[in-house]
């Protein structure tokens, strides 16, 4: 919502807000209304139905936390999948590993591509990458055509599975089986979860479907300071086989947040989160 000059993504509490310094772009989609702002201390700000999705000052949190928990618990990740995603951020990140040969990114919504590349280049800068084949469907309905045991890591960088929203089916056990049966037997899967503070109900949904498909799950805990609750932020990590949390792979460029001191803290859990949720299934090492 946008009053006196200020924007506050109030229907989640606590809210957030930025003070807005200038309106650089408005317009709908064919699937959601798409907005950018310069804010006065985050930078440039993109909201997708009036949610933040990428601001220019942090976004690094939120995409190196989606991306190298996985690929750098995998051996020898190359193939890779990314649904949503479209303002770049994980793609970039995911290209920083020498062992990636192509990379699908399944976005429904092409606009929001062309709106990144335009106002984000710093996020959206490997778009253009020969080694990605960009997809403009419903990720839902192609997931369910995947080739069969053929990705090494999935990733959903999705925005909030709300109902009636375009990513509502995204945390479903059969949208998680079809992820299940496209990994290869080795092949680690990963989505953003929200707070389960202030998403407890799509936290606990997208928890209980993942674990009655996947033989493993998991889940890593950090922080995406621009997104409400994003002071205790969840990602669901799916798999065929044990995961092992060591660190095997690296990438070969710069991160900002995440480190190998910072990849073990992921897997600290706060005691309420640990009785309330993990108690019931003893964590992969």
């Amino acid at each position: 919502m946008f009053t006196n000059g200020w924007f506050f993504e109030d229907d989640l509490p606590p809210s957030v807000a930025f003070k807005v310094k200038e309106y650089l772009y408005t317009e709908k989609s064919k699937y959601q209304k798409i907005d950018v702002f310069e804010s006065v201390s985050m930078g440039k700000v993109m909201l997708l139905d009036n949610r933040v999705m990428v601001t220019e000052k942090d976004e690094f949190y939120y995409h190196e936390n989606i991306v190298h928990p996985v690929m750098s618990m995998h051996p020898n990740p190359k193939k890779i999948m990314i649904i949503g995603g479209g303002d770049g951020g994980t793609v970039r990140e995911v290209l920083k590993y020498k062992t990636v040969e192509e990379i699908e990114l399944i976005e429904i919504d092409e606009e929001v591509i062309n709106v990144s590349k335009k106002f984000f280049p710093h996020v959206s800068c490997e778009l253009d990458n020969p080694k990605l084949k960009i997809i403009a469907v419903d990720a839902i309905e192609y997931i369910k055509n995947a080739t069969q045991s053929f990705y090494d890591v999935i990733i959903c960088d999705c925005t909030d599975p709300d109902p009636g929203s375009i990513a509502a089916g995204l945390i479903s056990k059969e949208f998680y089986a079809n992820i299940s049966k496209a990994l290869q037997q080795d092949g680690i899967f990963i989505s953003q979860n929200g707070c389960p503070i202030i998403q407890e109900k799509n936290f606990e949904a997208a928890l209980n479907n993942a674990r009655s498909v996947f033989k493993n799950t998991d889940l890593i805990t950090s922080i995406t300071p621009s997104y409400p609750g994003g002071y205790l932020f969840t990602f669901l990590i799916g798999a065929n086989s044990p995961i092992n949390r060591k660190i095997k792979n690296k990438p070969i460029g710069q991160t900002k947040f995440w480190d190998e001191e910072v990849h073990l803290s992921m897997f600290i859990h706060p005691k309420w989160l640990k009785e309330k949720y993990l108690s019931l299934q003893s964590a992969n090492k």
